[in-house]
């Protein structure tokens, strides 16, 4: 048994994004996709609050281009701070109705994560959901829903893709039911993985009181808690293995140059590459075009626009996009906070490392004033490490004066 003062979820690694904490079964869903080094297009079709989402950015180190998409404008927030913290730059936040997104995207992701709203019987009592009763009435309309949403995720699908169905519940009707309704209604359209773990205790059902399931459903997993000391959780993988049909329909659209973003041009570019080499010791530009990302502007703003976003998806409206790059202060490139934090710990050059007694201060969100900053640039973004070579995010260096730029997303206490 492990034990700790300080609670996982309010360490300092955590508020600056080294880790996220989640429950071991909430971690099976994105562990099922297959490894792959191409670059995918991925859809998180109920996104928030973004654990998942931070998981499907990482199995591919944010080169996939992901869509976080919920359909409850208040959880949008959370989302997106969460993805802040992560540091993801490859992905858009988007607010639709989920069951929309199949006719309007017809055969389009090569992966689909569906953790679906449900009635969060996980058998395992906590604070954060302690047990109430669910009427038949409710678990019915929930089924309805969690039907809709994968029967849209089943048409957005590309064929020989990959689509994860999971939920928070052992609710049978919220859970093989509603798969095998799938089934039925696409008949031969895809083929149930089987989860390579060995464990028996673990199969899907193959019945449940006068309903018959697909055979191929024991291949489904059932996480139940007095056999792996987790939450519940149902999760099965499905591959689409024919055409699964739509009826297409147009999304909503906004052109992209309403946004008043433009790209900026190759000679440009090496501009602000060579600055950033000057000042920090690498080349960062070629980084980002390895990884799908475009640099683009407006005014005196630069932007990270994921290359994906443009070439599938120009005039989709979204709610967020790509990661903020920097600000130009009278011809000279300042890097934002967002960049540091990500990226800050692979820079060489104008680091401080900041003494052991002002990093409380510091991660309060303080200005740092009178101490040793010889060696910096005066007037430039500087990247701030601790004693343990911890990125502990950016400064703005004036006189006798290093201004606190880390967000209040990442501060402490």
């Amino acid at each position: 048994m492990l034990s700790s003062q300080t609670a996982p979820g309010q360490t300092l690694e955590h508020r600056l994004g080294y880790y996220y904490v989640q429950d071991a079964a909430s971690i099976l869903p994105v562990s099922l996709f297959s490894e792959s080094s191409t670059p995918r297009l991925v859809l998180d079709m109920a996104a928030s609050p973004g654990g998942k989402t931070t998981q499907l950015v990482d199995h591919n180190l944010d080169r996939d281009f992901v869509i976080a998409n919920d359909s409850s404008a208040s959880r949008l927030s959370a989302l997106r701070t969460v993805l802040q913290v992560w540091g993801s730059a490859n992905h858009t936040i988007s607010n639709f109705a989920g069951e929309r997104l199949g006719d309007w995207f017809p055969q389009t992701f090569d992966r689909i994560l569906l953790d679906a709203p449900c009635s969060m019987e996980s058998l395992r009592v906590s604070s954060s959901h302690p047990p109430r009763p669910i009427t038949a009435d409710e678990r019915s309309r929930l089924a309805s829903r969690q039907l809709a949403l994968l029967t849209s995720a089943a048409k957005a699908l590309k064929p020989g893709g990959e689509l994860v169905y999971s939920t928070c519940t052992l609710a049978p009707e919220e859970d093989e039911a509603v798969v095998n309704a799938l089934l039925n209604l696409a008949s031969n359209a895809f083929q149930i993985n089987k989860i390579p773990l060995g464990i028996s205790k673990s199969s899907g059902l193959k019945s449940f009181e006068d309903q018959t399931f697909h055979p191929t459903l024991e291949n489904s997993w059932r996480v139940w808690p007095h056999t792996f000391e987790t939450n519940g959780f149902f999760a099965v993988l499905l591959t689409k293995m024919a055409d699964f049909s739509s009826v297409a329909s147009q999304p909503p659209a906004r052109p992209f140059s309403a946004t008043g973003f433009v790209p900026v041009p190759a000679s440009q570019l090496a501009v602000f590459d060579a600055q950033i080499k000057d000042l920090y010791g690498l080349s960062l530009i070629p980084h980002f075009t390895q990884s799908g990302l475009m640099l683009h502007q407006r005014g005196n703003n630069l932007h990270l626009i994921p290359k994906s976003y443009l070439e599938h998806f120009p005039s989709l409206p979204y709610h967020s996009l790509g990661m903020p790059f920097g600000k130009i202060y009278h011809g000279e490139l300042a890097l934002s906070v967002e960049l540091i934090n990500r990226f800050g710990n692979l820079f060489n050059a104008n680091i401080w490392t900041i003494p052991a007694d002002k990093v409380a201060q510091w991660l309060s969100g303080q200005d740092l004033r009178n101490l040793n900053f010889q060696g910096l640039r005066m007037g430039s973004v500087v990247i701030i490490r601790d004693e343990l070579g911890r990125n502990l995010g950016a400064g703005k260096l004036s006189a006798n004066r290093l201004r606190n730029l880390l967000p209040n997303r990442n501060l402490l206490g």
